[in-house]
């Protein structure tokens, strides 16, 4: 308790409730500091992108100039001692190969601006034409096999309505009717034939074959009497059959049809027989008498005619027979044949529509094929040509070398005829003026190109004094520094009334592009997503919102080009201050 009531305690006390208060008021300040943001307007404006390096001025002896691609000399213009002005042709391969690709670029070029004649057109016209026709005819038939299809169905629906309820249905009852009529019918038949055979064997008519009886079979006699028993047979069957036939109707019942049509077959059978054995009969017969062979030739084809009937009917009564037991058992049949219909149908539509889609892809394709030769070329369409003659040319160029300066030939390397390699130096020129060797990044030596503009300042003369010159040569071979790739780049300078001298340090800058009226920003605003998409933050009324953007160069000062996303005057954070 003494420790508690001592000055210790309370200066200690009194030191924790600062430090407390202190703690407090610092988190209740920064809460209430309003949030502050640095940004800076997107502007429109002249943008560079330039290169920089430094290097030591050097007196120009000799130039070293190489082919931009191996080949053959086709023709060296210049002799040691040669004076020339830049840009004059020194030597040059040959480019037989290389012209002819600048003529065929040239030529497709032209052709495609000329457009296509009038026999490619009438020709595009003439495969469009045909393809209009087969896609009508496609259409055409398309429609014939799908009403085929369906009138197969129709009847196929019909009949399995014919075919509802079994033993009573319709198509049953249609097949008894018929057996009916073609049981009545044959009675007839079965008459005849009796008739027809008792006329040559005179068993119920004795009076029908008193002109050949005597000459029956004659030749064989055992014909004969086969013949006669036949006839018993028949006429017994034949009666059997009449005595349930000749009462039945359309309205009898059905095991009474069935039963007739069983004796029919059978009487039928024996009628058939019957005649068989009587002209059996007739062949073992010889002429004789009054009976001439004429006679008895024509009753043979009364009776073969007759047997030919009987057989006729037989096969009727079969054939009812099969009906009868079709019916019956038609239902299913039937049922399974709709289902096939409509299968068939379903099948027959979508192969219709796929015919006519494809026919219709073609005729579509046609049109667009007459359309493109018919129609002007569009600049997008002809910008290939253009790229393609430029890119002809340009390799055409690479096979002639031209003074890079004014100078003198030196020494000539290559002659007429000797392969030279882009390696190898083909011509040396003496320069009078100065030049300066720089060693460039690859990072920015894929910017540079020969005869590049070059603003060179000097240690000596200062910022404010300027002198011009140009990329003359670029080394293709690398140079290790430090572990980073360099290439050596030789700048020319162009002559001027200042007094330089070699040694001096030269600071070298490269134009290697500029945009007039860019939209551009600070790079360091510009931020990248989780979608490796590019985007900027704009303070839109006192708030901040993220905005996708589309770079353009990357240029001087920090500064790069903005092609989409933002406008003129778009308030962009740099940093946010007071969170």
């Amino acid at each position: 308790m003494a420790f508690f009531k001592s000055k210790k305690f309370i200066v200690i006390s009194a030191i924790i409730l600062i430090i407390g208060g202190l703690v407090v008021y610092s988190q209740y300040k920064k809460a209430n500091t309003p949030i502050v943001y640095d940004t800076v307007k997107a502007v429109v404006g002249t943008i560079k992108q330039t290169v920089e390096a430094t290097g030591k001025i050097q007196s120009a002896n000799d130039l070293s100039l190489r082919f931009e691609i191996s080949g053959t000399v086709g023709e060296v213009k210049v002799i040691e001692g040669s004076v020339v002005k830049a840009n004059d042709i020194l030597m040059r391969l040959k480019t037989a190969d290389l012209d002819a690709a600048v003529a065929q670029a040239s030529a497709n070029l032209n052709q495609r601006l000329a457009g296509a004649t009038k026999e490619d057109i009438s020709y595009y016209q003439s495969a469009a034409d045909l393809a209009k026709a087969s896609l009508d005819q496609a259409i055409a038939d398309g429609a014939h096999s799908i009403s085929s299809a369906e009138s197969a169905v129709e009847t196929a629906k019909n009949n399995l309505k014919l075919a509802e309820g079994g033993d009573n249905s319709e198509i049953v009852s249609n097949a008894y009717e018929n057996a009916v009529g073609a049981l009545q019918s044959s009675l007839s038949t079965m008459d005849n034939s009796l008739t027809q055979a008792d006329n040559i064997l005179g068993i119920d008519n004795p009076l029908a074959n008193d002109d050949i009886e005597q000459y029956l079979s004659i030749k064989d006699t055992s014909k004969l009497p086969i013949a006669n028993l036949a006839y018993s047979v028949a006429k017994l069957n034949v009666a059997s059959a009449r005595s349930i036939i000749i009462g039945l109707t359309t309205q009898s019942q059905r095991s009474l049809i069935d039963d007739s049509l069983d004796k029919a077959e059978i009487a039928l059978s024996s009628c058939a027989q019957l005649l068989i054995n009587v002209k059996d009969t007739l062949v073992a017969t010889t002429p004789a008498g009054s009976i001439t062979q004429a006679i008895l030739d024509s009753k043979k084809t009364t009776i073969e005619t007759a047997r030919s009937a009987a057989g006729t009917q037989y096969n009727s009564i079969i054939s009812q027979r099969q009906q009868v037991s079709s019916a019956k058992n038609s239902y299913n049949t039937y049922l399974i044949a709709y289902n096939r219909a409509l299968s068939d149908l379903e099948n027959t539509k979508k192969s219709a529509q796929s015919n006519i889609d494809m026919k219709d892809a073609a005729y579509k394709q046609a049109q667009a094929n007459l359309a493109a030769k018919i129609n002007p070329p569009r600049e997008v369409d002809v910008a290939a040509y253009r790229a393609a003659l430029s890119q002809a040319i340009a390799n055409r160029d690479k096979a002639i070398m031209r003074a890079p300066i004014d100078g003198m030939v030196t020494k000539i390397y290559k002659k007429k005829g000797e392969f030279a390699s882009m390696s190898e130096v083909a011509l040396e020129l003496l320069s009078p003026h100065f030049e300066i060797d720089v060693d460039i990044p690859e990072t920015d030596v894929v910017k540079l190109k020969l005869q590049d503009t070059v603003i060179v300042t000097l240690d000596a003369y200062g910022d404010d004094v300027k002198f011009s010159g140009k990329v003359i040569s670029i080394d293709p071979a690398s140079t290790d520094v430090q572990d980073v790739v360099y290439y050596k780049v030789k700048v020319a300078l162009d002559d001027s009334d200042r007094e330089i001298k070699s040694g001096m340090t030269a600071n070298v800058t490269v134009s290697t592009a500029s945009r007039d009226n860019a939209l551009y920003i600070p790079f360091r605003a510009v931020r990248t997503n989780s979608q490796n998409e590019k985007f900027v933050r704009v303070l839109v009324k006192g708030a901040p919102q993220d905005t996708t953007v589309k770079l353009g160069l990357r240029a001087d000062d920090g500064q790069v080009e903005i092609l989409e996303g933002l406008k003129e005057g778009d308030e962009i954070i740099l940093s946010v201050q007071g969170q």
